[in-house]
């Protein structure tokens, strides 16, 4: 079965290599740009969008059973996973937000539903729950190594102080007030949150794909079509479905 995201790549792939160099060389530039502070986000043969999982035993029992009830995006990210996607193909193929997914990938890890392999970086781990909200700004640096245990217990000690005389100063601000990370740092950190929000838009990575077997081209247009349809009609219901399970306010 051929992946959503396969589509998506492959299109990109087939574009003239004189197209590609300068495609290649500025959107590595913007994002060398926009993440100048934190470059081992930049490694793009290290993402969360990569990861893909292994699912334990008892993670296999609960897509099997569903004692727990969970609801449908927990088992529909179980499957795909059991089908072997990765992040990005889960997040691309469901329409949804690399939030949504990070989301629901901190709670299926809670609950020991996957393994978590040597190929899965703690920095990856960090980003994940970073963007799903479950750790703030402090706890994140410390996680992929821009400050280590003992400066964020200053900071944290630092804050509390200026709790106490009744000045509340948020962690990311106190970070910046002891050198620790820069306003641009903050900037990027927030930036890289605030994109996690956003949807891949429909249709985009899957026009004018060349097909070089002609023999397929036919099924593989029809597949693409089907799944691009199938996208779209259920945008909505996916959307309701997601705000529900996780209290999307938007």
């Amino acid at each position: 079965m051929q992946k959503t995201s396969d589509l998506f790549i492959q299109n990109i792939k087939n574009l003239p290599i004189w197209v590609k160099q300068v495609v290649t060389k500025e959107i590595l530039e913007d994002l060398k740009k926009k993440l100048e502070d934190f470059t081992e986000l930049v490694q793009v043969d290290d993402l969360f969008q990569s990861m893909s999982p292994t699912l334990t035993y008892k993670g296999k029992e609960e897509l099997a059973q569903r004692t727990l009830g969970l609801s449908e995006g927990y088992y529909i990210f179980l499957q795909d996973l059991m089908d072997g996607c990765d992040m990005f193909d889960i997040t691309v193929k469901n329409n949804w937000t690399l939030a949504d997914t990070a989301k629901i990938f901190c709670r299926l890890m809670e609950l020991e539903y996957f393994k978590i392999t040597d190929e899965t970086t703690n920095k990856n781990v960090a980003i994940a729950m970073f963007i799903a909200g479950k750790i703030k700004t402090g706890e994140f640096l410390k996680r992929i190594g821009k400050i280590n245990v003992f400066q964020l217990e200053q900071a944290i000690r630092y804050q509390k102080e200026l709790n106490d005389e009744g000045r509340h100063i948020k962690m990311a601000s106190i970070l910046i007030k002891m050198g620790f990370i820069t306003n641009k740092g903050l900037d990027s950190l927030l930036l890289l949150k605030d994109e996690a929000k956003k949807r891949l838009p429909l249709g985009i990575g899957f026009n004018s794909i060349k097909y070089n077997d002609k023999k397929d081209e036919e099924d593989q247009i029809i597949r693409m079509q089907r799944e691009i349809s199938r996208l779209e009609n259920e945008n909505i219901i996916m959307k309701k479905r997601l705000k529900k399970m996780l209290n999307i306010n938007e």
